[in-house]
């Protein structure tokens, strides 16, 4: 027979081990969330996430929307945001792979598009940028700053009637638009419309004086034309305007020094 003792033992031991069995489950029912809740901390991470990057924190954005994927794998948003961290750190295929498996889930959103266009655009596919941008504006054909980027990479992928009928829009929906009046210029030179394109290159040049771009622009269509004289004009502007970068000193400067030259002025030293 157990003694008393014996049998106290065995009872607070059935005790302990009905508590441990029991404590998981409240342990676990605790963590649980309701759908709502659910819903209400991912929006919250997701924002935080965004704000981190924006305020470029970017490791530690990373590890809220690498735990965000964990526990809702192929999240477009999330997808999104780490393709920003990648993309920041110059990871283009890893950055452009994210982005594409964000849009195969969730395609109609502008701005994942848009960001696909960037990283490509960097990473020199600039007729695929196009398409990426050319989407985004689709979505959102208000916005100046998607068929900005649309009409200039198609000119960089040497679509020119498609950039000059992007880019003619964009100014009709933004005349303010910086730049583009001046990517105008450059796609109506390329075009050999010269006085066409001086004109445009003279509105840029009046809606943002301090666009030397568009004096650039300007001094090629006038060498183009064979007006050594007004090109020898726009470059020293340009010159004025940007004396110290490398474009200036071995574009902007060689051209000066042969324009002088030319007209029987000493180059500059």
């Amino acid at each position: 027979m157990l003694t008393t003792a014996a049998m106290t033992s065995s009872r607070l031991a059935l005790v302990l081990f009905a508590a441990l069995l029991l404590a998981p489950a409240c342990d676990r029912g605790s963590k649980e969330l309701t759908p709502e809740e659910a819903a209400a901390k991912l929006t919250s991470d997701l924002e935080e996430a965004s704000a981190r990057l924006r305020n470029n924190k970017p490791d530690d954005a990373e590890k809220i929307y690498t735990r965000i994927l964990e526990t809702n794998p192929g999240h477009p948003e999330a997808l999104t945001g780490l393709a920003k961290v990648r993309f920041g750190e110059k990871k283009y295929d890893e950055a452009e792979k994210l982005l594409t498996d964000s849009i195969a889930k969730k395609g109609d959103v502008a701005d994942t598009h848009f960001t696909l266009g960037q990283v490509r655009q960097n990473a020199d596919k600039h007729a695929e940028a196009a398409d990426a941008y050319g989407k985004a504006f689709e979505l959102v054909p208000d916005n100046s700053d998607y068929g900005l980027n649309y009409g200039r990479e198609l000119k960089r992928a040497g679509k020119f009637d498609e950039a000059e009928g992007v880019l003619r829009k964009v100014a009709e929906l933004d005349p303010k638009a910086q730049f583009v009046f001046t990517e105008l210029g450059d796609v109506l030179r390329e075009k050999n419309q010269l006085d066409e394109s001086l004109k445009t290159y003279m509105k840029a040049q009046n809606t943002y004086p301090s666009n030397k771009e568009a004096f650039a622009g300007a001094a090629l269509t006038y060498e183009a034309k064979g007006d050594n004289k007004n090109a020898l004009d726009e470059w020293s502007t340009y010159i004025t305007m940007d004396c110290c970068s490398e474009f200036s000193k071995t574009v902007a400067q060689v051209k000066v020094d042969t324009l002088k030259v030319d007209h029987g002025t000493p180059p500059s030293e």
